[in-house]
């Protein structure tokens, strides 16, 4: 590219955003973050519970803590899905 060949100074990219205007904030979706953390880890925490509880009380342990493991723990995950999909999605002009 030789100097001759350069635009002026004067001459914007037409595609990138002018100065003077703010960047349009999107709204961030954090809480659906915070909220499949928060499934998903109490899913793994009831999952722990039920795999200690046999070594800790010498019996099986309580349906409710399995129940919770398998609604808990994929909700999460499903959560957890579903915000990293929404959030690769460009944004609308």
């Amino acid at each position: 590219m030789t100097s001759d060949a350069r635009r002026p100074a004067d001459d914007h990219d037409p595609w990138a955003p002018h100065a003077a205007e703010p960047a349009p904030t999107r709204p961030r979706r954090r809480g659906l973050f915070v909220a499949a953390l928060a499934v998903f880890a109490v899913g793994v925490v009831f999952t722990i519970l039920a795999a200690l509880t046999p070594f800790v009380l010498g019996r099986d342990a309580p349906t409710l803590l399995y129940l919770g493991a398998m609604v808990f723990t994929p909700v999460g995950f499903l959560l957890g899905l579903l915000y990293a999909i929404l959030g690769s999605r460009p944004p609308r002009v």
